[in-house]
């Protein structure tokens, strides 16, 4: 406190003399302006007396313009005057110009107006006031001087004074009254200082303490006021400030709290610093679901949700499981980067899991998303449940080394728990854009492609058969489907059709496609497979068909069968609609041949179509020419005795 006493009094001190000296400076400067204002007022007057008389008389100005240097001179402080005249005066006056001397006096001749200037002398604290009036030409000057226009500037007065210093002068004659006053005024500066040090110490103080309070975090603390004006005003204003960040923070941070789960414990201690990370974390939630609105694929979902929690979380495995009405439909396993097969089992024990009593439940949002918590021996680990729907399932199995690796990493599934709520949606809308795609591709009844779809899929087919890939065609029909039908009644023979796409399907490879091409009529693509290998398939479908009863619509005890045509690419045709007329002639020739078979398209069998076709269009001539034949009889009779005029008649009303 003392050496903050001394300094007061020093700074006190050096305060007021430069106050004072800044003074003594003021007062001289306004005395040396004031003294030059009252020379160039006397110069002005001195120069318009003179002219004036000049102009009256009529009398020449040179006895007056000695009379304005002698009446000058007179004053003490004149250094030097002088008289310069105008070049257009000069020319009236038949005398040579005047020579301007410096700067002011040239710009006297430009404003018109009266100039001053003041310059300090080198090696003292003496001044030179410069001043420069101008003459102006009035009604009476033109009388005698014809050249010179009444307004125009024919000449200028100039004048130079010396300003002595008046700081010392004012400095010696009141010296003693001076420091008196310093002395007084520092003291009373120096009492009130001290008076006030004491309280802006404590108001300084308590601002210091609860802005610390702030910047740790806690925006409750407020500045009690120390009874001084300005003490006051300074702790309302940083109450206020305080007051705001509290009320802000808190409402900003139960904004957030409903906007997402967060665990405070994963977060700064800081309030301004949390929000800072949870706008961070917000701002990558909402990246998260920008990019999964780009995806098409629910896989792509689910790849996305692995690389999310190996961010948040570094496990030494994660097993993935996709369940569609209670059936397992994908799932994978990684472990040290590598992803693998996960077995049945593997998933299995993750169900016992969440089937077992007195669960570990690290979270439940109630609307079928938990967490669990397992550590048992040497197995640690945190297992998830999904329901997105209620015919979609996921699990989430995150493997730890070690007891404590698990204990650490339990408290970072809120935030996988925020980007899992918000990929929800978004599976569901992949699986309902997906359901839209096949409820328009796939036929209601069976579920098997239909012919807007296979309109699409050639294209795909058609590019893969241009690389060289292999593709069989077959043509399938249930045989006698109509007495199927008569028979038994039309849903027996929806049975036989499902029947027929189900064991298709039990035949086939995933990757192979089945359409119902019309009625009974089924086409089966099969992708990566040569003729030989079609006519295999097609013969293990015709033999399991023919032993096939139960389907999902019904058990079918009598004896069926099918007829198979097949077709390959790019074998007999590079056109998938080409290669399946191939095949539906293949079809046909197995139901001419006795049906219950399977028939290769040959180029024999085209050969003997296009000779049956011939033959039919032959027969479509002749009938055409025999009815034709049959209609001129008719119209003429059989009398060949008919008149020629007759026969012309009809010609000409068109009979004939």
């Amino acid at each position: 406190m003392f050496f903050i006493r001394l300094k007061v009094i020093i700074l006190s001190i050096i305060i007021l003399v430069g106050m004072s000296i800044f003074l003594l400076y003021k007062v001289d400067l306004y005395i040396k302006n004031r003294s030059v204002d009252l020379l160039a007022s006397q110069l002005s007057s001195i120069t318009k007396t003179a002219f004036d008389i000049a102009s009256i008389t009529g009398l020449g100005v040179t006895s007056h313009t000695y009379e304005i240097i002698n009446t000058a001179k007179n004053q003490k402080e004149l250094k030097d005057l002088w008289i310069s005249r105008s070049d257009i005066l000069s020319e009236d006056l038949n005398k040579s110009k005047s020579t301007l001397r410096d700067a002011l006096e040239r710009k006297v001749y430009v404003t018109k107006t009266q100039e001053r200037d003041i310059n300090k002398i080198e090696g003292s604290n003496d001044h030179t006031a410069r001043i420069s009036i101008p003459i102006i030409a009035n009604d009476n000057c033109i009388v005698c001087h014809i050249n010179v226009k009444a307004g125009e500037i024919v000449g200028s007065v100039n004048a130079e004074y010396n300003l002595q210093d008046s700081i010392r002068t004012i400095y010696e004659t009141m010296k003693l009254d001076f420091w008196a006053i310093i002395a007084v005024a520092s003291l009373i500066f120096m009492f009130a200082m001290m008076m006030s040090i004491s309280s802006a110490t404590k108001i300084i103080n308590r601002i210091r303490i609860a802005l610390q309070g702030a910047i740790n975090g806690d925006f409750k603390l407020r500045v009690k006021d120390t009874g001084l004006e300005i003490s006051s005003e300074i702790s309302k204003i940083t109450n206020r400030l305080l007051e705001t960040l509290d009320r802000n923070v808190s409402a900003i941070d139960v904004k957030i709290s409903s906007l997402f789960v967060y665990n405070k414990s994963l977060y700064n201690k800081n309030p301004l610093i949390r929000l800072t990370e949870l706008v961070s974390e917000l701002a990558n939630l909402f990246s998260f679901k920008n990019k999964l609105d780009s995806f098409r694929q629910v896989s792509e979902i689910y790849r996305e949700l692995q690389i999310t929690i190996s961010k948040y979380i570094k496990y030494k495995s994660l097993i993935f499981a996709e369940f569609i009405n209670g059936e397992i439909t994908s799932g994978y396993k990684v472990e040290n980067g590598t992803e693998m097969k996960v077995s049945a089992g593997e998933i299995k024990r993750i169900e016992e899991r969440f089937n077992k009593e007195n669960l570990n439940v690290l979270f439940d949002d109630k609307k079928g998303c938990i967490f669990i918590s397992t550590s048992i021996d040497s197995l640690n680990v945190i297992d998830l449940k999904v329901f997105v729907s209620d015919k979609i399932m996921l699990y989430y199995s995150i493997l730890f080394g070690s007891k404590k690796e698990l204990q650490e990493k339990e408290k970072s599934i809120s935030r996988i728990y925020n980007y899992i709520r918000d990929a929800k949606p978004m599976i569901n809308n992949v699986f309902l854009v997906k359901s839209i795609e096949e409820s328009s591709y796939t036929d209601p009844l069976t579920k098997a492609y239909n012919r807007f779809y296979l309109e699409k899929y050639a294209h795909s087919v058609e590019d893969k058969v241009s690389k060289n890939i292999n593709y069989g065609i077959l043509m399938i029909d249930i045989d006698h489907f109509k007495r199927v039908n008569d028979t038994y009644g039309h849903a027996v023979g929806d049975m036989a059709i499902v029947l027929l796409v189900e064991t298709i399907r039990n035949v086939i490879k995933a990757s192979d496609k089945v359409i119902r091409y019309g009625g009974e009529e089924f086409v089966v693509i099969l992708d990566n497979c040569d003729i030989e290998d079609t006519y295999k398939v097609a013969e293990r479908l015709r033999n399991s068909f023919a032993m096939a009863k139960q389907s999902s619509l019904g058990t079918i005890d009598f004896k069926k069968s099918i007829s198979i045509g097949i077709s390959s690419m790019p074998e007999f045709s590079r056109n998938v609609w080409e290669c399946i007329n191939q095949a539906d002639l293949a079809l046909y020739d197995a139901k001419e041949s006795g049906r219950n078979r399977v028939i290769k398209y040959s180029l024999d069998l085209k050969a003997k179509d296009d000779e049956k076709k011939a033959r039919e269009e032959r027969e479509e001539r002749e009938k055409a020419k025999k009815d034709n034949d049959y209609t001129t009889t008719t119209i003429l009779g059989n009398d060949d005795d008919d008149d020629d005029d007759f026969l012309e008649s009809l010609k000409l009303n068109n009979l004939i």
